[in-house]
This record gives structure tokens, sequence and C-alpha cells, in this order.
């Protein structure tokens, strides 16, 4: 049995053996066919890659749905293998109305999927401003001499911080760069561009280009920094 993201056992199971119950007969009727036909159905399940119980429950219907279109098909060449074409025609007909559901009910999971990955995405600077994380002031400390030889890496650089009473969603997408990954924006800005032997995706165009050129105060606090000193 597949489990379902949050969502205990034994509801994941209540779900499995309900949309069991909705399945038409298979087309070969012993145990085995039965078994075949089930694991189908909670497979198809699982890769809709549903992630609570609602999510879940529909695409459970889009599964039935699928599986009654299958076998309205079915019953369809069965017509006209007896030349029942009026049969055979109200068969095609059902099997188009369950399909026609099943995309609907595609839709409207694809739609209830990307609504809650973007509240989910929203979460996260939301969450660190309400700790008070985009209050505090900018302020950069001295940079230390280097010895040299330099034995080891430089350390990393502090995290770029708001300036007092400046909220995450009035900064700039260079400076939420900034404040979000400090580091790669001190290699980005130090080197003029994107590091050749960076292990990280570049950010957008736009957003490469505010951290490389932008004289912002958050930004330019970056040049600050020691790695900035020495790439100069």
């Amino acid at each position: 049995m597949y489990s379902i993201p949050n969502l205990p056992d034994p509801l994941t199971r209540e779900i499995y053996a309900e949309l069991c119950t909705l399945l038409p007969s298979p087309a070969t009727a012993t145990p085995e066919g039965r078994a075949s036909r089930d694991e189908r159905a909670m497979t198809a399940v699982a890769h809709y890659l549903p992630e609570n119980a609602a999510e879940a429950e529909l695409a459970a219907q889009i599964v039935a749905a699928d599986f009654h279109a299958k076998d309205a098909l079915r019953s369809a060449a069965a017509a006209l293998a007896v030349d029942d074409a009026p049969e055979a025609g109200r068969c095609r007909a059902q099997a188009a109305s369950m399909m026609r559901q099943m995309h609907a009910g595609v839709r409207t999971l694809q739609r209830m999927q990307a609504e809650r990955h973007k509240a989910e995405d929203a979460l996260r600077p939301f969450a660190m401003q309400r700790a008070g994380y985009w209050f505090r002031e900018t302020t950069v400390p001295e940079p230390q001499p280097v010895p040299a030889p330099v034995a080891e890496a430089p350390e990393p650089p502090p995290p770029a911080t708001a300036p007092a009473n400046r909220p995450f969603e009035a900064m700039t997408p260079g400076e939420q760069f900034a404040v979000l990954y400090p580091d790669r924006a001190l290699q980005i800005r130090a080197t003029g561009g994107m590091p050749v032997a960076a292990k990280y995706p570049p950010p957008d165009p736009e957003v490469l280009e505010e951290v490389v050129k932008g004289n912002s105060p958050i930004l330019r606090a970056l040049d600050q920094h020691p790695i900035a000193a020495a790439a100069e």
C-alpha cells in the first residue's frame, strides 16, 4: 500500500479500500485479476501526488472515473463484436462522459496543488519576518587583516540583514536574494557574475545583474567582506 503524506495509515487504508469498491469488474474475473486491478488503481492515486486528505479523495475519484471509462470502452468493443451498434454507441457515450469527468477532476486537483504550493512558499519569508529576522540593523564588522599565506578558507559572510523597520516585502529582488543567500550573493558580487565552479543554480538574470551592479546599502555591505576585498 502506498502511503499518503500528512495522512495516518488507517485513513490511507480507508481511502484505498473505498476506491476498490468503486472500480468496475476486471476483464479477468479472478482473484488475481481483482488484485492486479486494485494495485493499478492505488498506484495511479499515489502518482497523482496527493499530500492531504482532500487531494487523496479527489485523486481516488479521478482514478475511479478513468477505470469506468475504460470499462465502457471495453463494453463498446464487445458490442461491436456481435454487431450491436446501438449498444456500442451507448457505451461510447458513457465512456466519453466518464473521461470528461476524469479530466475535469485532474484540472481541479492540479489547481488545488498549485494553490497549496503557492501558500506554502509564501509562509517561509513571513515566518522569518514574524520571528523578527528582517528587523535587524545592517551592520558590517571591520574587515580583519588576513595573514599571508592564507592557510584556511575565509570565514563565511555574515548574513545580510534589512535596515531597521524595513520589511522583507519592501526589498528589491536583488536585496531579497542577498538576505536569503548571503554567501552566494557575496561570491556573485566578488566575481562580477556567476562563479565558474558554483554548485548552485543561477538566480534570474535581473536578480544576477542587480547583485553585481546594485548600489543599495545591503549590496554595498557585501563589498566590505574580506572575500570581496581579496577579489579586487
